[in-house]
């Protein structure tokens, strides 16, 4: 056996790049292209590989040291057995440029979210893993453990593409069972007498839907009132003509399935990787219905081809098979854009959460009355309160306002109304 000193390599045009990384401790026994140190530049990250197969005596540097070509960093013992020419050869170093995928503000939140558990030491401890530098800042940057991470390159290295298959996996809730909610223990009956009621699994179901739909998309609320004096008017008059009893809802979800074609962005889905946007041509409405259970979301399929009669008929079966558990899976399932309406229960505004992979839903409060100036004259007219959240990834906050500005314009409509009606 024979020790040897290994010096830093020609690093190009970088001059006293800091040292970021430490792969191996003493005693460690590693290969030629065993990373050692993992350096950082302005323009790169670049790992040091040892060059020769050995057993680690000694590290010559600290993290956060300067270094540059030819500062001793390593001194080995060197494995006769493997010994060869190759010693001499300092293998190419891997660096980064600026090519590498970035991943969005989004996605670093959500991982941070999965990580947010885990120690301080478990995030940033990656000196164990097989990993190039480029992977090792992206773990660094978004808070990733790479020993989660399952490698495909050869002898366990993992790659980039690793690292982006594990982001998908965490973003799609594949591992949905690792997130943890924060909520603190108490012990709530050192105030008072206490009861305890166990969720059911459709209330399971709902938090966790709910509480990653919030973390997961920046949901905006735009607020606006429509006039429904005509509508209300026109309502009545349809009604006693054809001897039916419509709901308003059935009519604004008729005007609201037509004017999703004049904004297709709110009925569009971000594909999985966050890259593509998928506008839909149809409208599969989802209308929110209360049961004991909680909230459910079926949705009429092709909303946009179904008459406002049709549409409410849907409308009272959907809400019957909701509420006596009678609901198919497929109806459940397709749904483009959503309508929460609490107007049968009271309020004013409030912020519907939005049902992924969807990027919008409109909210519905209860109709009230406002005096307005009309010609210089006062009168009392209804009042409509639309609360439309909307995906600011997908969706901008004037788009949004055109959409409720349209709508309120679109409920005056009388003409394209009893058009629509039969």
């Amino acid at each position: 056996m024979s020790t040897k000193i290994i010096n830093i390599p020609d690093l190009g045009e970088a001059e006293d790049v800091e040292v970021i990384e430490i792969c191996v401790k003493k005693g460690d026994t590693v290969d030629s292209e065993a990373p050692i140190l993992v350096l950082e530049s302005d323009k790169a990250a670049m790992e040091i590989p040892a060059s020769i197969a050995g057993t680690v005596i000694s590290l010559k540097v600290l993290l956060g040291d300067k270094v540059g070509a030819g500062t001793p960093f390593l001194e080995i013992e060197v494995l006769e057995a493997i010994r060869s020419l190759k010693e001499e050869a300092v293998p190419a170093i891997e660096t980064e440029t600026s090519k590498e995928p970035k991943i969005s503000l989004h996605q670093e939140t959500n991982l941070n979210a999965f990580n947010e558990n885990s120690s301080p030491s478990s995030v940033t401890d990656n000196s164990s893993v097989y990993a190039g530098p480029a992977v090792r800042k992206l773990a660094r940057e978004f808070g990733i453990q790479l020993s989660l991470v399952k490698p495909s390159g050869p002898r366990g290295r993992i790659q980039k593409e690793d690292l982006h298959l594990f982001v998908k996996g965490r973003l799609s809730g594949t591992l949905k069972s690792e997130f943890q909610f924060s909520q603190p223990t108490v012990d709530y009956s050192k105030w008072g007498p206490v009861e305890e009621h166990q969720l059911t699994r459709f209330q399971k179901s709902s938090l966790t839907n709910l509480h990653t739909s919030w973390i997961n998309i920046p949901h905006v609320t735009q607020h606006d009132e429509c006039d429904l004096g005509l509508l209300l008017d026109l309502r009545a008059k349809l009604n006693k003509k054809h001897q039916m009893h419509i709901s308003l809802l059935a009519f604004i979800a008729k005007i609201t399935s037509n004017l999703l074609y004049e904004f297709p962005l709110l009925n569009s889905s971000l594909d999985q990787g966050l890259k593509t946007l998928i506008v839909k041509n149809y409208v599969n409405l989802g209308i929110a219905v209360d049961t004991s259970e909680g909230l459910i979301v079926p949705n009429i399929k092709n909303t946009q081809d179904k008459s406002i009669v049709e549409i409410a008929n849907e409308i009272s079966m959907l809400a019957t098979a909701s509420k006596s558990r009678k609901l198919t899976l497929e109806d459940l399932k397709g749904a483009s854009f959503s309508i929460s309406s609490l107007g049968a229960m009271g309020g004013k505004f409030f912020t519907p959460i939005i049902n992924p992979p969807e990027v919008g839903i409109l909210g519905l409060s209860k109709t009230f009355r406002k005096v307005i100036e009309n010609n210089k004259n006062f009168e009392g007219r209804d009042y409509l309160p639309v609360s439309l959240s909307y995906d600011h990834r997908v969706i901008n906050g004037v788009y949004a306002v055109q959409f409720t500005s349209q709508l309120g314009e679109a409920l005056l409509d009388s003409k394209l109304i009893e058009k629509s009606f039969i």
